[in-house]
């Protein structure tokens, strides 16, 4: 079939191939995170204002492992601060802090909501794309109709999942948002 002489180019073209698509694959960890951002909401952090947490959902806002200890939610690499407020009404605008202190990779965050599981990835409420250099990023603010997707104020009332992304799809972290009265 093959002659000895190819042999050995064939074994390592093969093995340099095998170690190419290990090495692009996600760790099990991120894998684990991903599917769990994917998750139905069902808890929120309450942050009626920026640093208050006043009752923390643990779920919530946690960095995935491709990203632990470059990206922080707050202003700054150890100062964590969820996005606020939490609960908030359809006309309030939530803001989201995100602090980069590494961006070899990274090139764009997308952000996106779903109030159900099934929606997840259709709505793109935000695309950062003008990352240059470690720091905070441009604060990302979302209002209740963007991520809602819903026109009518009671109309969007429920929990809402946010999934903040890079520009390969892979999640950074994700939480949940609260629309309407407590």
């Amino acid at each position: 079939m093959f002659s000895n002489r190819f042999f050995p180019y064939l074994t390592v073209l093969f093995l340099a191939g095998f170690l190419f698509v290990a090495g692009c694959s996600k760790s099990d960890d991120q894998r684990e995170f991903e599917n769990q951002s994917l998750s139905a909401p069902n808890d929120y952090t309450v942050t009626p204002t920026e640093g208050e947490i006043t009752d923390n959902d643990p779920d919530d806002w946690r960095i995935s492992p491709m990203y632990r200890g470059f990206i922080n939610i707050g202003t700054g690499i150890s100062s964590f601060e969820p996005p606020y407020p939490n609960p908030m009404g359809f006309n309030q605008e939530l803001t989201i802090n995100i602090y980069l202190s590494k961006i070899d990779n990274l090139d764009r965050i997308k952000v996106y909501s779903f109030e159900h599981p099934s929606d997840a990835g259709k709505t793109l409420l935000a695309v950062r794309d003008d990352i240059t250099s470690p720091s905070l990023v441009t604060p990302i603010r979302l209002n209740g109709e963007e991520i809602s997707g819903k026109s009518g104020g009671s109309q969007a009332n429920g929990l809402y999942r946010i999934r903040i992304l890079d520009g390969n799809l892979n999640v950074i972290t994700y939480g949940d948002i609260k629309i309407g009265a407590e």
